[in-house]
């Protein structure tokens, strides 16, 4: 899944369908990390319906199974938030 990265709308400068796009992305980013967390704390509640994408990777997140995630970031001072 590529999620093209999280958007800073703002600094982005999209309007109206892509900045719907990226909020969206943004929320299934958060969510994502929201149920990572929850999987790495064995949390009594794992938040997979809180997205589209956490459903759609449920059975590839939970249980035995090993995840990988791939990140750029780049180290310019105007990226950091």
């Amino acid at each position: 899944v590529d999620l093209a990265g999280s958007e800073n709308i703002g600094r982005s400068g999209a309007v109206d369908k892509r900045a719907r796009e990226a909020g969206n992305i943004n929320q299934s980013l958060l969510t994502l990390g929201r149920v990572i967390k929850a999987l790495v704390e064995r949390g009594p509640h794992v938040p997979y319906r809180e997205s589209k994408l956490t459903r759609i990777l449920q059975d590839s997140l939970g249980g035995r199974t090993k995840t990988s995630i791939i990140a750029t970031v780049s180290p310019a001072s105007i990226n950091l938030e």
